[in-house]
C-alpha cells in the first residue's frame, strides 16, 4: 500500500478536535485539505471562514461528500456515538479513516468497522494520540528492556482541569447513551496506555463511581446566561467547546451554557478501577476532576524498580531496590506546539506515513476494540456493582 505522494484529506464534524487537526494539515506540506463536512451548515462556514479556508470543498451530509470530491482519507471527529457509521461507510468508498477515541461504543459496532476495514483493505488509526507522548514511549521502552524486573502493579489516575472536567456536565457527553460512559469517552486513552505499556488485556475489572458533587439539588437556573451567580467557578465562557458565531451569540439556544447541576445527565464525576491482566499485573485508575494543574501520573511498581511518571512535565523517575544508580529522564516533545504535549503532531504524522507507506499505524483497529471492550467491562461492573470477567475471545475478531 503506497504510492499516494500527497494524500488528499477530509474532515467530518467540525467541532474542537477537528481544530486541532485543521491547524495541523494548514502546517503540512505533506497533505492536502480536501473537503470539509458538517451537518450544521452555519457552523461549516464559520469553522471554514475562522480556519481560512473558505476555497475548500464544504458538505453538510457525508454521502454527498463521498459523491463530490475526491480524497484519500477522512479525519473523523463526529459525536461518540456517530463513530460507527461514519467510519463504515467511508472505509466501503475506500478511504483511509483517522477515527477520533472511543472507536465506538459497543463491540457490535467495532466488529461493523472491522469488516469494513477489511473489505476495503484501507487503514483505520484510532486517536489513541498518548501512545505518541515521548514519555509514555520511554516508559514503553524502559518496561521492555525487562530493566525494572518483574511488573507487579500499575497504578495510574488522570487528573482533569476544573473546567475541563465541569464540561462534561453539559456537553452532550452528559449522556451515557451519546458517549457510552465517561471511561470510554474521556478516559479510553488511559485504558489503551495501561494495555499497551502492560502488553496484556484485563481479564477482570471492578469499578467504583457515581455522580456526588455535580447533583441536580444545587441547580438554581437552568442556563448560566440565566443565572446571577457571576462569580461561579463553572460560569460557562465557551471553554472546551467550538461555537459558530450564532451558537455563541445564543449558547443557551443551543444547549451549550446548561447548568454544571442540571438533572439531565447520567455520567460520573468520580471513578476508581481495579483491573486484573492475563500476565497476573494488577493496575488501579483514578479520575479525579477538580485538578488545579491537569495531568496524567503514572506508577510501575515491579520486582528490582520503582518507576514513577507525570505527564505535565514529561519526567520519569527509577528508583532501583538493588545496588544500580537511580535514573531520572526528561522526555519532551521537539515540536511541542501541538496538544498533547506535541502527541497531536506526531500521531498526525504517522497517520500520514502509514497512509503513504503502508506500515501499521501506532494504534489500529485492536487498539479501539479493546478499549471499548474493558471501558464497557468497567462501566458494568461499576451499575451492577461486582466484579466482571473479560474473556479472552471477547479480544478477538474472527471473520
Amino acid at each position: 500500500m503506497s504510492g499516494i505522494s500527497t494524500p488528499k484529506i477530509a474532515i467530518i464534524g467540525t467541532g474542537q478536535r477537528a481544530r486541532a487537526f485543521i491547524h495541523l494539515i494548514s502546517n503540512s506540506s505533506e497533505v492536502e485539505l480536501a473537503a470539509l463536512c458538517d451537518k450544521n451548515h452555519q457552523r461549516l462556514e464559520d469553522f471554514s471562514d475562522k480556519h481560512k479556508c473558505t476555497d475548500i470543498a464544504k458538505y453538510t451530509s457525508l454521502d454527498q461528500m463521498l459523491d463530490g470530491t475526491e480524497f484519500d482519507a477522512l479525519i473523523i471527529t463526529v459525536p461518540d456515538f456517530q463513530h460507527a457509521e461514519v467510519a463504515e461507510k467511508a472505509l466501503l468508498r475506500g478511504k483511509h479513516v483517522l477515527l477520533e477515541k472511543p472507536m465506538a461504543l459497543t463491540v457490535e459496532q467495532c466488529h461493523r468497522i472491522f469488516a469494513a476495514q477489511k473489505s476495503s483493505g484501507k487503514i483505520v488509526q484510532v486517536g489513541f494520540v498518548l501512545r505518541e507522548h515521548p514519555m509514555y514511549k520511554k516508559i514503553k521502552k524502559i518496561i521492555d528492556s525487562g530493566k525494572l524486573g518483574q511488573i507487579m502493579s500499575v497504578n495510574t489516575a488522570e487528573d482533569i482541569g476544573v473546567m475541563h472536567g465541569a464540561s462534561y456536565m453539559r456537553r452532550w457527553h452528559r449522556k451515557s447513551a451519546n458517549c457510552g460512559s465517561f471511561i470510554l469517552a474521556k478516559c479510553s486513552h488511559d485504558l489503551d496506555l495501561l494495555s499497551w505499556v502492560i502488553g496484556a488485556y484485563p481479564s477482570r475489572v471492578a469499578s467504583f463511581g457515581s455522580n456526588n458533587f455535580f447533583t441536580p439539588d444545587k441547580q438554581k437556573y437552568q442556563y448560566c446566561s440565566q443565572c446571577p451567580d457571576s462569580d461561579c467557578r463553572f460560569r460557562f465562557k465557551g471553554e472546551f467547546v467550538y461555537l459558530s458565531k450564532t451558537e455563541s451569540d445564543s449558547p443557551s439556544e443551543y444547549n451549550f451554557d446548561l447548568c454544571v447541576y442540571n438533572s439531565d445527565k447520567d455520567i460520573v464525576d468520580n471513578q476508581v478501577i481495579i483491573l486484573e491482566y492475563a500476565n497476573g499485573i494488577k493496575a488501579t485508575f483514578s479520575l479525579n476532576l477538580f485538578a488545579g494543574k491537569p495531568k496524567r501520573t503514572i506508577q510501575i511498581v515491579a520486582a528490582d524498580a520503582y518507576l514513577s511518571g507525570d505527564s505535565s512535565t514529561g519526567e520519569i523517575e527509577i528508583i532501583y531496590s538493588d545496588d544500580r544508580e537511580n535514573e531520572r529522564f526528561c522526555c519532551i516533545a521537539k515540536n511541542n506546539t501541538s496538544g498533547h504535549g506535541g502527541s497531536d503532531k506526531l500521531f498526525f504524522d504517522n497517520f500520514i506515513n502509514s497512509i503513504k507507506n503502508g506500515s501499521k499505524p501506532c494504534s489500529d483497529f485492536y487498539s479501539g476494540l479493546t478499549s471499548t471492550v474493558i471501558g464497557n467491562a468497567i462501566e458494568e461492573s461499576r451499575i451492577k456493582q461486582q466484579v466482571v470477567k473479560i474473556l479472552p475471545e471477547e479480544y478477538d475478531c474472527q471473520y
